[in-house]
């Protein structure tokens, strides 16, 4: 993986700021503030809270900027947009700016909400793509791109309402939007307006999103009208109340609080509920494991990766979680984690979601099956001895984490 410099040597037109890991508790605290929030917008509004303290900073520190900023201090009403929607406001000298925050690791395009471009109230200037590594405690401004090139150039996704925008159709440089922003006359942004909802209409579209799942109802309508509820801030704070409730009363959320050593794993012990590979192709259906006598992690493994079941029913399916451990000798380990599926399934559900987080709980990494994924995984990570870490696998309102330290291992295991 290259480090940050090398990054900086490759990409010079892009900014690069880092952030360091009490940054991200700051941003994870105020993130956490409505706990009964559903996990994706509680991540949704870290990512967003770190990016926008992140570019906060930098904006400080900048003395040649013409304009001062407006900066949006945390509000409840920051927390009721990240419910549904991605992406942060900042105003200066009546010039709009949306920063828009990705954890997508290959970037070939710029997705912008249909919100920010359709909504008369959200509608901006410009719009920034930010490219947030967790692990890495970095972010990268790679360009912006002037409403008025969005609607000539973008071309619309239907399939999650996003404007898409090539890369070579960004401005690599955001000083050129300063620059811009002082020489040209700041124009109307001129929107189509959405249609006016009564009072009855409105409490009826609620009524409607707040049967969804728990998760953002922002696709289940006819835009105009999740549009016009959006546009509204009454309607739009009846919509996250409504929202909140439904994740208070029905998230179902399995963590269990044992953390497990896995030091053990290299004397072939294994905490109960676990086992080695050989034990779990006795025990169940293999032919979901054979993916290539497990040669991905031959390739990173030098002892201790083993299969794991955690027995987990997810819409009568079941799946496999696989943990390699690979001794370093800088007094960490490697560690690999897979997700497969089980009891005879060639695939995994679809949409179910494998994560890193930190102790803290913040999502570090994560990666989400599509429809037709055999195995999923994380990057491998490296953590020093007695670092607390953990692996969360979740299915829409189901999630399940299982907490680990690696306290040491004997030197002959090096």
């Amino acid at each position: 993986m290259l480090k940050l410099e090398d990054l900086l040597e490759i990409y010079p037109e892009h900014l690069w700021l880092e952030f360091s890991e009490k940054e991200q508790e700051t941003a994870w605290n105020q993130s956490s503030v409505n706990h009964d929030q559903n996990a994706t917008a509680c991540h949704r509004a870290f990512v967003n809270n770190l990016c926008l303290n992140t570019f906060v900073k930098w904006l400080e520190d900048e003395p040649d900027l013409p304009e001062k900023f407006q900066i949006p201090a945390p509000s409840p009403d920051l927390h009721r947009q990240w419910e549904f929607v991605n992406g942060i406001e900042l105003t200066f000298n009546r010039t709009r700016l949306v920063l828009i925050p990705t954890e997508q690791d290959n970037i070939d395009e710029f997705r912008i909400p249909q919100e920010w471009i359709d909504i008369p109230n959200w509608v901006a200037n410009y719009y920034v793509p930010v490219q947030v590594n967790l692990a890495e405690n970095w972010l990268r401004i790679w360009g912006f791109i002037s409403y008025g090139q969005v609607i000539k150039k973008a071309k619309y996704d239907s399939l999650d309402r996003s404007y898409c925008v090539d890369n070579w159709d960004l401005t690599a440089d955001i000083n050129v939007m300063w620059v811009a922003q002082q020489l040209c006359a700041v124009k109307e942004l001129k929107v189509k307006p959405l249609p006016s909802l009564s009072k009855v209409q409105a409490q009826e579209i609620i009524h409607q999103l707040s049967k969804s799942t728990v998760y953002s109802p922002r696709l289940d309508i006819d835009f105009n009208l999740w549009g016009a509820i959006l546009n509204d801030n009454e309607y739009r704070f009846i919509l996250y109340s409504q929202s909140i409730k439904k994740s208070h009363n029905n998230l179902m959320k399995n963590t269990n609080k044992i953390v497990y050593n896995l030091s053990s794993w290299f004397d072939n012990i294994f905490n109960e509920g676990w086992c080695s590979v050989d034990d779990l192709f006795s025990l169940t259906d293999t032919r979901a494991f054979q993916f290539r006598s497990d040669s991905v992690l031959n390739e990173v493994c030098v002892k201790g990766a083993k299969l794991i079941d955690l027995g987990m029913q997810i819409e009568n399916k079941s799946v496999a979680l696989l943990i390699g451990l690979s001794p370093q000798i800088d007094n960490k380990v490697g560690i690999r984690v897979q997700l497969y599926p089980a009891s005879g399934e060639t695939y995994l559900p679809a949409h179910i979601k494998l994560s890193l987080l930190s102790e803290l709980g913040t999502t570090l990494h994560s990666v989400e099956s599509r429809s037709y994924d055999n195995y999923i995984q994380l990057k491998r990570f490296k953590l020093p001895l007695g670092k607390h870490f953990s692996i969360q696998v979740a299915l829409k309102d189901v999630q399940i984490i299982e907490n680990f330290i690696l306290e040491g291992f004997a030197s002959s295991d090096i």
